[in-house]
């Protein structure tokens, strides 16, 4: 054979064995199609580039370890930015007053009154949901709401924007949210007092929220709702003295433990079932008459003529009714439509009930028996 033949039929050989694995005109093969989401993708590899027969256009993903880094950089700066939104709230609505413990030197801790705080026989009269607590317990039941809220939040924007993986998304947000409640304590002990019963709800709701957050029957199953209409007594205080301290708005706050009933799957595929998306079981509780303290005291002779909530009638619910799952119709409302207005709208309903959508079956109803100790 020629030299001229031999290079001839080498560089054929050579073609055709580069043309077939590097597929410049790709074939059908058995490989799975291309996923847009990129959630069938080999891991480290970009889902705008579409994976062939071998790695070789996969040795330098391009493209995805960017855009990733930049997205936990602004997820990180948010959530930093919400801390401190938070943080700068709470000085302005708790701490840059002068000490109000009177007669007492504030930078000394101090633990919280029994008497006051109440103890952990939770439904006593003086326990932490006792009715001459200071707040009947809506304090503890806001503790655990706003850790719960927080640590929620924080989890989703790690998880859904910036991209780090569920369970690291979920010990970073629920261990931010427990340290910051954990530090207004501690600061409350140099400013108040340190609460025993707060942080002990702070826990609680913080457990709640890992819970949601890693195991997916949890979150589908169960909320933790605050409705909220601001009393009376807060407008009158917002308006008169700039009070910012909507969080112990007690009298316009109403907690709500809601199952959803969509959870129960033979009752959400059953033919006539799908009524079940829009409808929660919930328990409820509520206070009124704790606090915000009004900016005067009622005369005693007008409230028990005119029949008004004056600021010694205090109550505490606690009920079982129906609520509408508003979570639910704004999911099937904007699916499909609006996916951003759809995640937002369920992250927001998901602690917060809109008012005046439960329908109570049952309730229970107390007062005090004796003197509410007060802090003012």
């Amino acid at each position: 054979m020629s030299r001229k033949v031999r290079r001839l039929v080498a560089a054929v050989l050579v073609i055709a064995w580069l043309r077939y694995p590097v597929g410049a005109n790709p074939r059908v093969t058995e490989w799975a199609p291309h996923d847009r989401d990129g959630a069938t993708q080999a891991s480290g590899s970009s889902p705008w580039i579409d994976l062939g027969p071998t790695n070789v256009v996969a040795v330098k993903p391009r493209a995805e370890p960017v855009a990733a880094n930049r997205n936990k950089l602004a997820a990180s700066l948010t959530l930093a930015g919400l801390y401190a939104g938070f943080m700068g709230w709470t000085y302005i609505a708790w701490y840059r007053k002068d000490c109000p413990r009177a007669g007492d030197d504030c930078p000394t801790f101090k633990w919280a009154d029994p008497k006051k705080d109440g103890s952990w026989k939770i439904w006593k009269e003086e326990g932490w949901f006792g009715t001459r607590g200071y707040a009947g317990g809506s304090d503890k039941m806001g503790h655990a709401w706003a850790t719960l809220a927080l640590a929620r939040w924080g989890t989703e924007i790690l998880y859904q924007w910036g991209g780090y993986d569920r369970l690291t998304s979920a010990i970073i947000g629920t261990g931010l949210s427990e340290a910051l409640f954990l530090g207004v304590e501690i600061r409350d002990g140099t400013s108040y007092t340190f609460s025993q019963g707060d942080f002990v709800f702070n826990t609680l709701g913080a457990g709640l929220a890992f819970a949601q957050s890693v195991w997916p029957g949890v979150d589908e199953a169960v909320d933790l709702r605050v409705e909220y209409v601001p009393s009376p007594a807060y407008r009158d205080r917002l308006a008169d003295k700039g009070d910012l301290d909507i969080a112990e708005d007690y009298s316009g706050q109403t907690y709500h433990l809601a199952f959803h009933l969509g959870a129960i799957a033979p009752l959400r595929t059953w033919r006539y079932g799908g009524w079940s998306r829009y409808v929660d079981v919930t328990l409820g509780f509520e206070t009124r008459g704790y606090k915000p303290d009004p900016l005067y005291k009622p005369n005693p002779t007008m409230c028990m003529e005119t029949g008004e909530l004056c600021d010694f009638d205090k109550e505490r619910n606690l009920f079982v009714g129906l609520s509408l799952n508003v979570q639910g119709v704004f999911d099937t409302l904007l699916r499909g439509r609006s996916e951003g207005g759809r995640k937002f709208a369920h992250g927001v309903l998901e602690v917060f009930s809109v008012p005046y959508t439960t329908l109570r079956a049952a309730t229970h109803h107390a007062i005090p028996g004796g003197e509410v100790p007060d802090e003012q």
